[in-house]
């Protein structure tokens, strides 16, 4: 008995351990944030460890032991320590105290120091001969001692005064300081929501204690620094993480992996449902419904507002007496940034509200008249339960506060055969009429299959329309997610409300929609899940990183290369005098880069910012480098005109253009020339290029030539062309771009 007391006793040992940030996972929109401790056991033992703050998602939570076994895990939402009630009055208390013994020694001092300005002004004055009548007499030169004693004793009297109470005022004013010091750390932290993770662990010895979890308000973004070294011909690339978080939590000399994976919480697979074929209803057309008159019930209204808890009563006291104490007040923490969406349906989102109403009548199939009393049911996997009604005496039913989903309507009375209506898309806020026939069970009729498609599909609860080839080529191209740049019939309705074409066409299906529960991925296009091109890439930190909660974006070193490229200069004189550096070189890394922002330098200059695309291992790319201020280009036009012909005089014109271009460097210049011919679009004038030295690259249809020489070092370069423009005598030409 003794020894299962002693047991008991040890496995309600709670002690609390330090289990600081070791590795962080960064995602898009999350992180997976790792804590270890190392815990002494001597058998059972409960083992608390530090809270969890922020978006923490309880789901996520692990705990995993080497050299334990972890026999159970209590995870329970706690708040922070309340505010001390004795306390905060006490404080409260002695800041008020303070407060008004430093009011009242400076009043003090300025009475004090009113009377030593009132001393100061009085001076004795010689005694006149002959005295005004009705003024005081002044004093003699036998009286000037007097009240030269009594200037000297009241100043010295008020001056020491006057220390008295600058010496009070400077002890209260450090007292008061340290008051508001205790009043700040006790009032300015307000409690914050957490989860408490408590594992039971069994063992002997020392064990090292995992936690893992998966917490919001965190991201990266990828960005490079390319610097292009033109005397070897190579790039020096540098890529980086912008890391940032708004967690709760710092992230202390952690091992940092930055991610474009984006995590789900939830996956389903898809799963085949039955497919059958056959006759269960007779056709019955049915004219279009009329929209329902039933309106929803006005929303609750909201909840009154509760009256302030002494917490915050007490808190907020000791902020306004901090802020009348003239001390700085900390700014309020920021909000939290809004929390883009997630791909998947999350387990902490609102439920869906319960809005939508299915209503209908339901009648006999032979006699056609209402059928009371039948046993309506409507199911969805949305629904919580299964809702129930009965018709009335009209045959009518209403089904009210529904959930939005995909419904199954089940109809049953005695003497009828039963009803199934499946596939019944309800939407939010919405009423849709569904009204069926009842067979009765000794009703037969003779049924002959036509090989045509049908008017309307009688298996669905949507309306259709028969659509030939014509009219599908004519709808408009859908541009909804999930469907991008595809036609859809789910248009068809309002495209063309009613229309039928030949019985030949195909049925269309109106109002089809992905079920209510799925959302598509929202993903910023700048993080890094879209930048990534869909690959799942991980890039650990070089070193251990410290990223601090709300404290702004961190670069965080992911990886260092030396890239060859092949680097040419593109220069076009006849549009400006600039030589543009453009880097052609193929991706040498050995993993998919993800796409992002890239400074761009020449030697030590910057040459201005590009936006890289995914690189892919060997895969061709350009970079842009900026200007090359030491190459300029010289462009020369000669033009020559003269008459030809001998019925009709035309105008013939000779342009002669020359480039040439001067290598300053002592190594090869690679170039590509970019120069260009005009085109006609008359007929009257004829443009010909005649001849290009050397031969160059000519394009016909925008009248481009290019060039690709290479000036040897310290050399100059020449080339050119010849074209002709042939038009009638006087005419005065024009050009556009």
């Amino acid at each position: 008995m003794p020894v299962f007391g002693l047991s008991a006793l040890s496995a309600l040992w709670l002690s609390a351990v330090e289990a600081p940030v070791t590795s962080v996972t960064v995602y898009s929109d999350q992180a997976r944030v790792v804590r270890t401790a190392k815990v002494g056991l001597s058998g059972a033992q409960r083992v608390e460890l530090p809270r969890l703050y922020g978006t923490v998602d309880p789901s996520s939570i692990r705990v995993e032991a080497q050299g334990a076994e972890v026999t159970r895990v209590e995870v329970r939402a706690v708040a922070s320590d309340p505010l001390p009630t004795s306390e905060a009055r006490r404080l409260i208390t002695e800041l008020e105290r303070l407060d008004d013994r430093l009011s009242q020694v400076r009043a003090e001092r300025e009475a004090y120091s009113a009377q030593l300005a009132a001393l100061g002004k009085i001076q004795p004055e010689a005694t006149q001969e002959k005295q005004t009548p009705g003024v005081s007499p002044r004093l003699d030169a036998a009286g000037w001692r007097a009240a030269a004693d009594f200037v000297v004793e009241s100043t010295a009297r008020v001056q020491a005064k006057l220390r008295e109470l600058a010496q009070r005022e400077s002890a209260l004013e450090r007292e008061l300081s340290v008051r508001v010091q205790e009043a700040r750390r006790l009032g300015a932290a307000p409690s914050r929501q957490g989860l408490e993770v408590i594992p039971t662990l069994s063992g002997q010895g020392t064990a090292t204690l995992t936690l893992t979890y998966v917490t919001r308000g965190a991201r990266w973004y990828p960005t490079y620094e390319l610097r292009l070294e033109p005397e070897s011909n190579r790039v020096a690339v540098a890529f980086s993480g912008r890391v940032s978080q708004e967690t709760g939590e710092d992230w202390e000399n952690a091992a940092l992996t930055l991610s474009t994976a984006l995590p789900a919480l939830a996956t389903r697979v898809p799963e085949p449902a039955t497919w059958k074929i056959g006759q269960r209803e007779r056709f019955i057309p049915t004219p279009a419904p009329v929209a329902d008159s039933w309106r929803a019930p006005p929303p609750a209204p909201p909840p009154l507002p509760q009256a302030p808890v002494e917490d915050a009563r007490l808190r907020s006291r000791l902020l306004s007496l901090i802020q009348g104490s003239g001390q700085p007040v900390p700014p309020p923490p920021p909000p939290p940034p809004p929390l883009a969406p997630m791909p998947v349906a999350q387990a902490d989102e609102a439920p869906p509200m319960a809005s939508s109403t299915l209503v209908g009548t339901v009648l006999s199939a032979d006699t056609r008249k209402p059928v009371p009393d039948v046993v309506v049911t409507a199911s969805s996997p949305n629904a919580p339960t299964d809702q129930v009604v009965l018709t009335d005496a009209q045959g009518q039913y209403r089904l009210p506060r529904l959930f939005a989903g995909v419904y199954v309507l089940r109809f049953d009375h005695e003497g009828f055969k039963p009803h199934v209506r499946q596939g019944i898309q309800l939407r939010v806020d919405r009423t849709i009429r569904v009204n069926v026939e009842l067979l009765t069970e000794y009703l037969t009729e003779e049924i002959v299959v036509v090989g045509r498609a049908p008017t309307v599909d009688v298996g669905s609860t949507s309306t259709g329309v028969n659509v030939d080839q014509d009219f599908s080529k004519r709808i408009a191209v859908n541009r909804r997610a999930g469907n991008a740049g595809g036609r859809s019939t789910d248009m068809l309705a309002e495209v063309a409300p009613g229309a039928s074409g030949d019985a030949g066409g195909a049925v269309a299906s109106v109002g089809l929609a992905p079920p209510a529960s799925w959302q598509r991925p929202v993903v910023d296009p700048e993080l890094p899940a879209s930048l990534a091109g869909g690959y799942a890439l991980a890039f650990p930190a070089q070193r251990r990183e410290t990223v601090l909660s709300g404290k702004g974006e961190r670069r965080v070193p992911l990886f260092t290369e030396s890239w060859p490229v092949q680097v040419e200069r593109d220069l076009y004189p006849a549009l400006t005098p600039n030589a543009f550096l453009v880097a052609q070189l193929r991706g040498p890394s050995a993993q998919v880069l993800p796409g992002g922002d890239a400074q761009l330098f020449v030697g030590a200059d910057p040459a201005g910012q590009a936006r890289l695309s995914v690189v892919a291992p060997g895969e061709p790319f350009t970079l842009p480098l900026g200007i090359d201020p030491a190459v300029r280009p010289v462009r020369n036009v000669q033009v020559v005109t003269a008459e030809k012909g001998l019925i009709g005089k035309k105008d013939v014109t000779d342009y002669l253009v020359t480039l040439e271009v001067a290598n300053p460097y002592p190594f090869p210049l690679a170039l590509r020339l970019h120069d260009q011919w005009p085109l006609s679009r008359s007929e009257d004038v004829e443009v010909t290029l005649v001849r290009t030295e050397p031969a160059a690259e000519r394009d016909a249809d925008k009248g481009t030539l290019l060039w690709r020489v290479s000036v040897p070092a310290s050399e100059k370069k020449s080339v050119s062309f010849l074209y002709t423009v042939r038009h009638p005598k006087g005419w005065r030409l024009t050009q556009n771009q």
